[in-house]
């Protein structure tokens, strides 16, 4: 006396695959998330030189790319543990008049991955960028 297990083999193949195709899913979003920061902090870093190169003084472009990249964040959809870090290189500002010069500004976050219940994924990655700007030659400056 036979009896039919295709219920069966289905039932084990659902069991098996199950875990697999969550794996699939998790480190598809968690990629989403990775190259959606990097395009986001790379925003925020040229925004931020962009801001700072307006600027005539170097104390002035620190507080303007500080204040846009926090006003950036807020508005984003890409959270930060412990918010974006920002390091600004204003030393350009001293140049005399007429001398070439440059503002660089680089962008560090830190996304969080633990949320994705992944096995063996850390519970953060850092996320950093940098971009620069010209500063204006003939531009006075403080």
């Amino acid at each position: 006396m036979t009896r039919d297990q295709r219920g069966l083999s289905l039932s084990i193949e659902f069991v098996v695959l199950l875990p697999a195709l969550m794996l699939i899913m998790a480190t598809l979003i968690g990629g989403g998330r990775l190259a959606l920061a990097r395009i986001t902090v790379q925003q925020w870093a040229d925004s931020a030189v962009r801001a700072a190169s307006l600027a005539r003084d170097p104390a002035t472009a620190r507080t303007q790319a500080q204040a846009v990249v926090t006003a950036d964040a807020d508005t984003s959809s890409v959270h930060c543990v412990g918010g974006p870090a920002l390091n600004a290189d204003t030393s350009a500002f001293s140049r005399p008049l007429g001398e070439a010069g440059q503002v660089t500004a680089s962008v560090a976050c830190r996304v969080p991955m633990a949320d994705l219940l992944l096995p063996g994924v850390p519970g953060e990655f850092v996320v950093e960028a940098q971009a620069s700007s010209t500063l204006d030659r003939y531009r006075g400056r403080r």
